[in-house]
């Protein structure tokens, strides 16, 4: 009983979230020719800027920090940070939209930034425009062959120091990190909890596009984090559902969603830290 008074709740739960999702998707129209908008004028990528990107996120565990390979997208326009794309696993009959993870979208002339989030749909969180303080000094040095030039800041809670290259001449960087006179091709934080290191350099080309997702549902983080929360504690009942949001049917037919069981992430040390207040 206790097992089927948690499923029943969570499917609550999660027939509340679809509802917001439904009342976004119907006005998806709209959305879409504002998305439209946006990447017709944002092109493609001229460069694209590797990373290796490293985060303390649990200060009782630093041996062990969260890696992973990620990417800019630099044009002329625009730009995103995100991670590389990965092989298509599967059949034609899965999900098309199996997404994780965080992407930055940044537009500097129209001071807009976009975030979106994956869990299996892509949903996406407009964001006040980052305004970043930035001394440059004339400490430079040579990352990958390139020749770059020390900036510092202090953004979001963390004191940064960051490499940008005058070569690459656009005021793109990793994350949120931006407004340099060249592209940031290397930052870190003044403690290291937080470092994008630089991994390589491509020229871009038309292959390289910069668009949001078209199927990006628009909502809120208090929204988003009602989701996931859902979907940790009963991820069974969170993938029937789905499963059956996409077309198909739990165990037999169309597209399939298995969720496993899985401990969230311990993260006690986020990138983004509260604002000391002055004594």
């Amino acid at each position: 009983m206790i097992w089927r008074t948690t499923n029943r709740q969570a499917i609550i739960a999660l027939k509340s979230n679809f509802k917001i999702m439904k009342r976004f998707i119907s006005g998806i129209s709209m959305l879409l020719l504002a998305t439209g908008a946006i990447a017709q004028q944002s092109g493609f990528a001229r460069f694209v800027i590797h990373y290796k990107f490293i985060h303390v996120q649990d200060t009782s565990n630093r041996a062990h920090p969260f890696t992973q390979e990620m990417i800019l997208l630099a044009g002329n326009q625009a730009s995103v940070y995100k991670a590389p794309p990965r092989p298509h696993i599967g059949n034609a009959s899965d999900l098309p939209i199996p997404k994780f993870g965080s992407e930055y979208y940044l537009f500097p002339a129209k001071k807009k930034i976009v975030r979106v989030e994956g869990l299996f749909y892509a949903y996406r969180l407009d964001e006040i425009w980052p305004t970043i303080d930035w001394q440059i000094k004339s400490d430079t040095a040579t990352k990958g062959g390139l020749h770059c030039q020390k900036a510092t800041t202090h953004f979001k809670g963390r004191d940064y120091i960051a490499w940008f290259c005058p070569g690459l001449p656009l005021h793109a960087g990793p994350w949120k990190l931006n407004g340099l006179p060249g592209v940031i091709v290397e930052a870190y934080d003044a403690t290291r909890e937080v470092q994008f290191l630089f991994a390589g350099l491509d020229k871009g080309d038309s292959a390289n596009l910069i668009q949001l997702p078209k199927d990006a549902i628009k909502t809120t983080d208090a929204e988003l984090a009602r989701l996931k929360v859902t979907a940790q504690k009963n991820p069974e009942a969170f993938s029937k559902a789905l499963t059956i949001q996409a077309g198909g049917v739990p165990g037999k037919s169309g597209p399939q969603i298995d969720m496993k069981p899985m401990a969230p992430p311990v993260i006690n040390n986020p990138i983004e830290l509260p604002e000391k207040k002055a004594k």
